[in-house]
């Protein structure tokens, strides 16, 4: 079977500058997986150079080779630097996210 989650590391001069994690969710109306993009971090010193642009790439390349309906993932609404550079890449949504958290954290 598939592992729950997988990783994607950017690397430059042999160390990690960027990466993000991979989650699936089955998709009962499009009869694929759909790609959760989680976990993104890039190094501040790295920030603004490309990096989360590259790692989205290769993971929309892997996502359409294995079959997936598509990639998706969340923002906090404040976030508009995330917003603005996930519009750039191409992303939208029409969804809301609704939750019931049993945490505080």
């Amino acid at each position: 079977g598939r592992a729950a989650a997988c990783y994607f590391l950017l690397e430059c001069e042999g160390e990690v500058v960027a990466q993000l994690m991979i989650t699936y969710e089955w998709s009962d109306w499009r009869a694929s997986n759909i790609w959760w993009i989680q976990s993104v971090y890039v190094r501040p010193e790295h920030r603004r150079k490309g990096h989360f642009r590259a790692l989205y790439g290769a993971v929309r390349q892997a996502a359409r080779e294995a079959g997936a309906a598509g990639l998706r993932l969340y923002a906090d609404v404040a976030n508009a630097r995330a917003h603005a550079a996930y519009e750039v890449l191409g992303m939208r949504s029409h969804y809301k996210v609704y939750e019931d958290m049993f945490t505080s954290y």
